[in-house]
């Protein structure tokens, strides 16, 4: 595995290292996929890309490894890869099928409810997008929806094209949205409670804390420069975060270095010493203390058995 991970800013940088044709629309496509780009090897080695891509298993069988989560994961399902997390896959046999849709920032941007749902759903953020099983009767009703955007997406383009598909794309996020608060423990806040969270100061500082540069590791981690982002004192941001979500600003940014650490030890062959210093840590035993603090065992402990 190779340290340097290619990293994909944009569609087309993704397309032309896989010699794939463009996407038909910017910032949008839509995939339908019984072999792997890298076909006929059936693993994808670790890469990052810069958009949101839902992904529909509907039948075959594989490892899954996005960010810090690594899963063996059986269709029927739903995965999410977040913007700017280390992705990479193992498929156990050539037999199988899935369904992309793919967006960009740019893409979102231009559809202001889109962009509100994709805000407060919180199954987009790197550390809540882990995979959903789900049974056969629900992905038949994903994929009739699915079915429906890749229709318009195939047929040439219309002036209102991309409007209709953006539509549908909304509500094939509502049905995922209603899926997830079916299988996950915590309840999804909906109407009110969503709107008010998107406009809260924490969920100001989780959308800047989730929100990655091209490489994780650059994100200055501490209380002050979030403060400084938001233009509000440092103790403000600290006790509105304490009041708001339970959890101390060290908390909120302790988790994000374990997340980025553990993602490191899966996904790469860097040594302890080149992510502790990646991730800004002075000496490499500080990293182990802090890891080993956070997760009890050492952050060779962990990859061993990841």
């Amino acid at each position: 595995m190779e340290n340097d991970i290619p990293y994909f800013e944009t569609f087309d940088d993704f397309f032309n290292a896989v010699n794939m044709p463009p996407s038909r629309y910017e910032g949008l496509y839509l995939d339908v996929m019984d072999k792997l780009w890298t076909h006929p090897s059936l693993e994808v080695p670790p890469f990052k890309h810069n958009s949101y891509a839902i992904k529909l298993l509907l039948k075959g069988e594989g490892i899954m490894r996005i960010g810090k989560w690594k899963q063996n994961l059986k269709g029927p399902a739903i995965f999410i890869s977040p913007p700017n997390q280390i992705v990479s896959c193992t498929m156990l046999h050539a037999d199988f099928l899935e369904y992309s849709v793919i967006i960009s920032d740019q893409f979102i941007e231009k559809y202001l409810k889109l962009k509100h749902f994709i805000s407060v759903f919180e199954y987009f953020q790197a550390e809540k997008s882990t995979p959903i099983i789900i049974s056969d009767e629900e992905m038949a009703e994903l994929i009739k929806i699915f079915d429906y955007i890749y229709e318009e997406y195939q047929k040439e383009e219309r002036i209102d094209s991309v409007e209709i598909m953006a539509s549908a794309i909304l509500t094939f996020f509502m049905k995922i949205r209603r899926l997830y608060n079916q299988y996950s423990l915590e309840e999804e806040q909906h109407n009110e409670g969503a709107v008010k969270k998107t406009e809260s100061l924490s969920n100001r500082f989780l959308t800047l804390l989730h929100e990655d540069s091209q490489s994780s590791e650059n994100t200055d981690y501490n209380i002050a420069y979030f403060a400084s982002k938001l233009a509000v004192h440092p103790n403000y941001l600290s006790s509105k975060l304490k009041t708001e979500t339970g959890r101390s600003a060290k908390k909120h940014l302790d988790a994000k270095l374990i997340h980025n650490a553990k993602t490191f030890l899966q996904q790469t062959d860097l040594s302890i010493k080149e992510i502790a210093f990646k991730l800004r840590f002075k000496e490499s035993s500080h990293f182990v203390n802090f890891f080993k603090k956070h997760t009890a065992v050492t952050p060779a402990q962990y990859r061993s058995v990841s």
